[in-house]
């Protein structure tokens, strides 16, 4: 049986978790800590990188979000607007995660600092770059062709709260409203929504399943 290593915490651990279920493939799971991942032993038998999502069945393992999924989707998924929306969270939102780490590493280590601020202003602006992306190109191709849920989108919902969760609380509400139809089109789905009621009050569980903070 495929046996499933994720973190609750991991936008690239939520997509392929939100899969799984949606294509109803029978899985086993361990759950990690950010913590658990460098001592599970399992997990690095399964891929000595220790990352996750690492979705093993035998002697064979995928530890690759994106080689995960493409083993489950149609051959020309590649083509589709949901893996430009997958594209968007892998390079723009995950740039703009990464910038914001950064920025919190920094004021916890130094205090407040021209770094840090650096740092902050860059995320900030990179995810609010990601956002337009979303709004001016990708969703009103997503509503003209009515695009179902996938795997894309989760990813992309996934960073983006991934983001918020280092983010002052003002720079979360840029263009809310205006994101509210593609929020709704995520939580709304009846996968994610089992997501939510399973996974949000875990006590593991930092980074929020729903928008609402």
């Amino acid at each position: 049986m495929l046996h499933l290593y994720w973190n609750y915490d991991s936008p690239y651990s939520r997509c392929i978790k939100w899969l799984l279920l949606h294509l109803n493939i029978e899985h086993q799971q361990s759950v990690l800590t950010w913590a658990q991942m460098t001592q599970d032993e399992g997990l690095f038998a399964a891929n000595p990188k220790r990352q996750v999502p690492t979705l093993t069945q035998g002697s064979q393992s995928r530890s690759d979000s994106l080689l995960i999924a493409m083993d489950h989707l149609p051959a020309d998924w590649y083509q589709s607007i949901d893996a430009k929306l997958y594209r968007l969270a892998d390079a723009e939102v995950e740039a703009a995660i990464i910038f914001l780490f950064r920025a919190r590493m920094l004021k916890q280590k130094f205090g407040d600092s021209p770094q840090a601020d650096l740092m902050l202003d860059a995320g900030i602006n990179t995810y609010r770059f990601a956002v337009d992306l979303l709004l001016e190109h990708y969703w009103p191709q997503v509503q003209a062709q009515q695009q179902p849920l996938n795997v894309g989108a989760v990813l992309l919902f996934s960073t983006f709260l991934a983001a918020h969760s280092m983010m002052p609380a003002a720079a979360k509400n840029y263009k809310a409203e205006q994101l509210q139809p593609f929020i709704d089109w995520v939580e709304s789905d009846s996968t994610y929504r089992q997501m939510i009621s399973q996974y949000q009050q875990q006590p593991t569980c930092e980074v929020s399943f729903r928008w609402a903070q």
